[in-house]
Parts: C-alpha cells; structure tokens; sequence
C-alpha cells in the first residue's frame, strides 16, 4: 500500500481550496495564452497589492483585497490591453453595444398576421 503525503502541496491546496469554497479550474491544455493572463494578473496582485499593503490576518487581507484591490482593479486602473479602458469601462461597452444590437434587429423586423 502507497501512502501519499497529507502535506504534499497539492494536497494543501485543494483542502485550501474546499475549506474557502473555490472552485478549482485548471487552464486548458494548449492554451498558452491564458497562462500569461494569469501571470501577468498575479504580478500586478503582487507588485501593486501584496507588496504595498499592510496586512495583519487572512481575513483583513480577504477584506481588503476584495474591497481595495479589486475595486480598483475593475473600476479604477486602466488597462493596457483593452485601449486604456478599465474592465469596468469594457463591460459597459460590450454590453451597450451588444443591447443596441439586439434592439435595432428588432426594430426593422416586420410581423404580418393573415
């Protein structure tokens, strides 16, 4: 009988994972893309977060991580990759452009009843 080690970090990570309610989602395979998404993602957490706030517990890092940082992230930062917008400013775009898409379809869509 192989016995496997209860503090292999994978293990750690998926009871991390389970006791916090995460979803785990591995990147597909060949997709290389979304791996430099990611990691471009955990620079910026790092450089522009980690390493400039003070954080005393997990649940003040939790707290301020969802409140500051991703707030910020999302509402505040403008992203390179998306002309300058930010994520928010993106959605928002997206979303108008795709609603008015749908009701100018709709518009010129003529029902005759016999």
């Amino acid at each position: 009988m192989i016995m496997v080690n209860s503090l292999h970090p994978h293990s750690i990570f998926k009871r991390f994972l389970e006791h916090n309610r995460i979803k785990d989602k591995p990147i597909p395979k060949s997709y290389p893309q979304l791996q430099g998404k990611i990691e471009a993602y955990n620079k910026i957490a790092k450089n522009e977060f980690i390493s400039v706030e003070n954080i005393s517990s997990v649940d003040d890092g939790k707290m301020k991580y969802n409140d500051m940082f991703v707030k910020a992230y999302n509402e505040k930062r403008e992203h390179g990759g998306i002309n300058g917008l930010t994520p928010s400013e993106m959605f928002l775009q997206t979303f108008n452009r795709y609603n008015n898409g749908n009701k100018a379809k709709q518009k010129t869509v003529t029902y005759v009843s016999i």
